[in-house]
């Protein structure tokens, strides 16, 4: 390409070969027009190409020159600076990529408090309900048409909570259990539960590695994982494919988890937004968008990290990795025993709760079961209460106006230091667990609960031993 000049521009070269001979040919023809605008005296700025080396190798430059001009203003040559910017483009690429973590992890976030804040209401609703069909469902005569409507309630309500359970994965809290988990035991247990149903539209591979770490984790969470990605898989598979689990211990003391599918693939546009909550590519009413991003947040929670690779056409492999553990490692939750028990004597409870409906709910309960009730709305109320009356046991919720739960624990225990505590909440996040776990006697029970829930748990104070 010749620029429009009455004196023709000097051949750009570098020691004996043509500078356009270092340019991939496939952009030879910018660079050109670009070095003309450059003689010209245009100012066109650096341009950026790929460049070969002597050797054949392509690596990134950025080019930058003027041209110096003669007496009478006519350019005699050119001074063209050169440089490699590969280790620059690598850098940027990291920076995007550590960018669009933050953006995710922040969308994340937000979602996550705002999923917090529906759970901690929508729990106290469901423990209500919970709490007085199951009392009534004991009370109805065994197959009656009232037992079995009870009964229904009861499950629905038990499905609500567990629904609300996966909206707290999104916050990414820490799981609400962790004991040591064999990976390819849970694998093995999920294609069990699916493969009449979903596994029969694809060919199954299980790749396991039989001398696999164990991981601490969340059994149930980790589950609902896999089939968030099991389903996944073979919905890209329509007309068949195959599906492989794979489970291998990889270095950096890692444990890897993959489910590969052979299916339709996402373009780079989809993969970017694959993790972003309620983004979805399938029709309306197949689909939230919310089971990639759930999956995220329970491979966070755990400590981990989520890989997925796809490309159209090529399927789509995802990798979760965890942290191992050494065989033996066992963190035991709060919770309630389930061994069978003795009967109760009769126990003056302090209820602490702000819901009135829950209040109702575990009252008509405790009092069911042959316990006396004495009710506080707040943890400034229960304080001033104590002054002069001794409870046997008291129900604490977390999630309350003024002092709440994390603000009363503390002071109750110095009042009634030999007093279980029950700690209720719709929210078991990590700093609920804390607060359980930094004083005696008090054990963490999660909102809804029914009558055996509270049932077991009051009958296993009387198996403590004596302080």
């Amino acid at each position: 390409m010749t620029p429009p000049t009455s004196t023709p521009p000097p051949t750009l070269a570098a020691s004996d070969r043509p500078v356009l001979e270092f340019v991939v040919p496939g952009e030879r023809e910018r660079a050109q027009a670009h070095f003309a605008r450059m003689v010209r005296g245009d100012g066109p700025g650096p341009g950026e190409y790929h460049g070969l080396r002597r050797d054949g190798g392509v690596f990134e430059v950025e080019a930058n020159g003027e041209a110096i001009r003669d007496a009478q203003g006519r350019p005699a040559s050119v001074v063209l600076v050169v440089r490699d910017i590969t280790e620059r483009r690598r850098l940027e690429q990291e920076r995007r990529q550590l960018q669009a973590r933050l953006n995710q992890a922040q969308k994340l976030e937000s979602l996550g408090s705002l999923a917090g804040g529906v759970a901690h209401d929508m729990n106290n609703v469901l423990a209500a309900i919970l709490g007085m069909a199951s009392l009534h469902r004991e009370q109805a005569p065994p197959g009656s048409p009232l037992a079995q409507g009870l009964e229904t309630i009861t499950r629905a309500a038990e499905r609500g909570g567990r629904m609300v359970k996966s909206l707290l994965r999104l916050a990414r809290q820490n799981p609400a259990e962790e004991r040591e988990l064999d990976l390819n035991a849970l694998l093995k247990e999920e294609v069990r539960l699916l493969e009449r149903i979903t596994l029969a539209r694809a060919r199954l591979e299980l790749d396991l590695d039989p001398g696999l770490r164990p991981v601490l984790g969340d059994a149930a969470a980790l589950a609902h994982a896999v089939m968030n990605l099991v389903v996944n898989a073979v919905d890209a598979m329509p007309g068949g494919g195959t599906l492989i689990l794979r489970t291998r211990n990889a270095p950096r003391e890692r444990v890897e988890l993959q489910v590969e599918d052979t299916g339709c693939g996402m373009p780079r546009e989809v993969l970017d937004k694959a993790l972003d909550p309620f983004f979805t590519t399938k029709e309306v009413g197949k689909g939230t968008g919310l089971g990639l991003s759930m999956v995220y947040g329970t491979v966070k929670a755990h400590r981990g990290q989520l890989d997925i690779q796809s490309q159209p056409g090529k399927g789509t492999l995802v990798t979760l990795a965890f942290p191992a553990c050494a065989a033996g490692t066992q963190v035991q939750a709060a919770g309630i025993p389930d061994r069978p028990a003795p009967d109760v004597e009769p126990l003056a409870v302090l209820l602490v709760d702000d819901d009135d409906l829950v209040q109702d709910s575990v009252r008509a309960i405790l009092e069911v079961l042959g316990h006396t009730v004495v009710l506080a709305s707040s943890g400034e109320e229960a304080l001033a209460k104590v002054e002069d009356f001794h409870p046997d046991l008291v129900i604490l919720d977390v999630n309350m106006p003024g002092l709440g739960g994390s603000g009363t624990l503390p002071r109750l225990r110095a009042l009634l230091p030999d007093v279980p505590v029950l700690l209720v909440t719709g929210r078991a996040d990590q700093a609920t667990h804390d607060l359980a776990a930094r004083h005696p006697g008090v054990t963490l029970l999660a909102k809804p609960f029914g009558l055996r829930d509270l049932q077991q748990y009051l009958e296993s104070l009387g198996r403590r031993d004596p302080a």
